[in-house]
């Protein structure tokens, strides 16, 4: 067997699981896979911390915060309702913060 024979069949393999994996993926509607399931409003943030509203509609989301002294801080899941979510770095200043979703 020539060594182009085996190349293209390896790449033929390598499409149709990169294909079946990529269709796995597209169980949710194009609308859903586009936004994630929560929505939050009135963002407070200080040099250390920050807090928003929180409505989850669908899946869990959690809050999260990266600090200056180098820790991170994730809360818990919530799954649906209206939560106030926030976080402290406590006497490090705050880096990043955000909201992590998961469906």
């Amino acid at each position: 067997m020539k060594f182009s024979t085996v190349r293209n069949k390896v790449a033929a393999s390598v499409g149709a699981i990169a294909l079946t994996a990529f269709c796995g993926v597209m169980t949710a509607s194009p609308a859903q896979a586009a936004t994630p399931g929560y929505r939050c409003t009135n963002w407070k943030t200080t040099t250390t911390g920050w807090s928003a509203d929180c409505s989850v509609t669908r899946g869990q989301a959690r809050a999260m915060v990266e600090c200056y002294d180098g820790t991170s801080h994730y809360g818990r899941w919530m799954g649906r309702g209206n939560w106030k979510f926030g976080m402290s770095c406590g006497k490090s200043k705050m880096g990043a913060y955000d909201v992590e979703w998961k469906a």
